[in-house]
């Protein structure tokens, strides 16, 4: 018997199926989003290496088609118009809020358990203990050090402590609980990776009856819920310990039986608090599938690196954003580029946006907002108010009314240049705010060319003498630029913040960086390509070239944005030396204050833990460490004494710009007073 072959019957059928196939993997569904489609199309649902180059070959020659022979999207690639921004005034105001919210609670300042990184769902990071202070701080001493045996790597969290246990993520990727008072492990979980808990951890005393205490913390992918008596994974908890998430490393916060996280997925999750079972998910920002000079607009970046805090009598969600892609080339994304570099409110309850605030708009320089949101109250005309704020890489504090999201102090924005960069599409104007007063600089000046032999400077100055800077300097084709707020002003440590008498403590940097953008080899009929460069500005990899200081600690009056005082913060051995002391360093550790008047403070490349009077600035102790301190320092009280732990590890980085004076390490140094 012959069998007959229908080829157009099975090509059809060939086809089919691969139409299927494909459809399937361009598709995404998830039924637990809010505010979009249960079901996506996207290149990014892609898994399908074979299926991303033949779109990647589509649309490539899409946008040339289209830039080749479309007036609408060649056009797009002109110059920006000089005249039209001349004739712009050089200052606008946005006026601060006519109403306020009145305070619902008077905060209060951490006490015995520190049950969350940064302190609680403020990220106020400030204790009201006051066993060691200004009169015994002589008397302070290194009591206990912990060591993981396994690994050396930087630790990026804040240590939680509770009931005199210590909780913290180690160098070997484990959540660790070590005694406080003695520094003697407790136990130590299994290995969960590198971003166990890289930003934080929080510590949940159930209310559910017969349930252990809680550890929560995400590694990147998965949420994980542990015993926190044992180490042990709860597996109750999505069914072994952990549940799926989107992308995320900070540390979530609960709300009501909620468990609240904001992930690379531009969304906001919630899970229940005990079973870990989806609820439901909101997006913060929307996807934008338009094309620009031919091309796709690049809508990727906003992640929310800095952290969230919650309202809990409102049930407001805070968080902090990041910057868009990609770096100094904003050509492929028009307009502002919000909700980028912003804070945003979240309303739990309604499940919805309440607002949002943006610092840098359609920003080109990196400046996201790092740091945590911190809620706190303020005192305005002779008026209780609530407040969010956050320190930013510009060395701005941004100061808004909790409800409204407008700002608490006028808002200056100043006139920006243009860009000569084919394709960039500037925004007109950027903040120049004169208060809450700079706790750093932000625009590279002439005067700011420094080093401590003339020689010296004199080479410096004609190294740099065709770079570009100034305020909200843009870039150009074979020309660098100078600017400061690259890894700081503030970073994501944040800062310290006294609710009793509302002040604000922030470390941060004045570092100098090249930054530059080259134009990536294309064909003539293709649109242009930028790549992004950039690197600190040093003298032997270790001096910057700018004037000290180069790291401070800040004391800012919130009620009124004015600074109390400014130190250096750090220093070098071989500048002292030479009789230049305090030129401060750049840090990546952080500060946290008490009601003892005191303000300990670490993460600069001297390796040194300090202590300094939160009053006047004045340093009262130091203690060199094995290594860099990399996270902010925790204090807490154990049978009726107190001490600060600060985690030693070096710091990734600040290796990158400084290898030679940079190790990474692996421990905890505990400090308290002399017996």
């Amino acid at each position: 018997m012959k069998i007959k072959f229908n080829f157009k019957k099975i090509l059809s059928l060939i086809f089919a199926i691969l139409l299927i196939y494909i459809w399937k993997d361009y598709k995404k569904i998830d039924v637990h989003y809010i505010n979009q489609s249960k079901v996506t199309y996207s290149y990014d649902n892609l898994n399908n290496n074979f299926l991303k180059k033949i779109h990647n070959f589509i649309d490539l020659n899409y946008q040339n088609i289209l830039y080749k022979y479309s007036k609408i999207h060649k056009d797009y690639w002109k110059i920006e118009d000089q005249k039209i921004r001349n004739d712009l005034p050089d200052y606008k105001y946005i006026q601060p809020a006519d109403k306020y919210t009145s305070t619902k609670i008077n905060y209060k300042n951490i006490g015995e358990n520190w049950s969350r990184s940064h302190g609680d769902n403020t990220s106020h990071r400030f204790s009201s203990l006051k066993d060691i202070n200004l009169s015994n701080i002589s008397k302070l001493e290194m009591v206990w050090t912990f060591e993981d045996q396994e690994a050396k790597n930087d630790i990026q969290a804040n240590p939680i402590v509770f009931n005199g246990i210590i909780y913290t993520p180690t160098s070997s990727g484990r959540i660790t609980a070590i005694n406080g008072e003695t520094g003697k492990l407790v136990w130590k979980s299994k290995k969960f990776g590198y971003f166990a808990a890289r930003r934080g951890l929080l510590y949940l005393e159930p209310k559910k009856i017969g349930s252990p205490p809680r550890l929560y913390f995400s590694n990147r992918e998965r949420l994980i819920c542990l015993n926190a008596k044992n180490g042990k994974l709860i597996e109750d908890f999505g069914g072994d310990g952990s549940i799926r998430t989107g992308l995320n490393v900070m540390t979530p916060v609960i709300y009501k039986d909620n468990i609240v996280i904001v992930t690379w997925d531009h969304a906001v999750e919630v899970y229940d608090l005990y079973s870990g079972q989806t609820k439901w998910k909101l997006k913060y920002k929307k996807d934008n599938f338009k094309r620009v000079g031919g091309k796709k607009f690049k809508n990727s970046g906003y992640n929310p690196w800095g952290g969230t805090s919650l309202d809990e009598n409102r049930g407001i969600l805070y968080i902090t954003t990041g910057n868009p892609h990609s770096y100094f080339d904003g050509t492929q994304r028009p307009g502002k580029n919000s909700p980028s570099n912003s804070i945003i409110a979240v309303d739990l309850d309604d499940k919805k946006i309440i607002w949002s605030f943006q610092e840098t708009s359609h920003d080109i320089w990196n400046s996201d907002l790092p740091a945590p949101p911190i809620l706190t109250n303020l005192n305005l005309n002779n008026k209780k108010v609530d407040i969010v704020l956050t320190p930013t890489k510009r060395s701005n504090t941004i100061i808004l009314d909790r409800l409204s999201g407008k700002p608490i102090f006028e808002y200056r924005l100043r006139k920006a240049p243009i860009s000569i960069l084919p394709g960039e599409k500037t925004s007109k104007y950027q903040p120049d705010l004169e208060i809450p007063e700079p706790f750093g600089k932000n625009t590279f000046s002439e005067n700011d060319f420094w080093f401590f032999s003339n020689s010296e400077l004199k080479k410096i100055r004609k190294k740099y003498e065709n770079y570009n800077y100034g305020f909200y300097e843009t870039y150009q084709l074979n020309r660098k630029n100078l600017q400061y707020s690259f890894n700081g002003g503030a970073e994501w440590m944040g800062a310290s913040v006294d609710h009793v008498n509302n002040i604000m403590y922030v470390s941060s940097n004045n570092i100098p960086w090249e930054a530059y953008i080259e134009k990536i080899d294309s064909k003539k009929k293709e649109p242009p390509s930028y790549y992004s460069s950039f690197k600190r500005a040093l003298i032997e990899k270790k001096y910057p070239i700018s004037k000290p200081p180069w790291g401070t600690i800040t004391a800012i009056n919130l009620n009124n944005g004015k600074k109390i005082w400014q130190i250096p913060f750090g220093e070098y051995d071989e500048l002292r030396s030479k009789g230049i002391q305090r030129t401060g360093t750049e840090n990546f550790g952080g500060v946290t204050g008490t009601e003892g008047n005191l303000i300990f403070a670490t993460g600069t490349l001297d390796k040194k833990f300090y202590v300094f009077n939160s009053k006047t600035g004045d340093e009262l102790f130091s203690y060199k460490m094995p290594y860099i301190g990399s996270a902010p320092p925790t204090t807490y009280r154990i049978n009726g004494k107190q001490y600060i732990i600060v985690h030693s590890t070096g710091g990734k980085t600040l290796m990158q710009g400084y290898p030679n004076m940079v190790e990474n390490g692996n421990m905890l140094i505990a400090f308290s007073i002399k017996d």
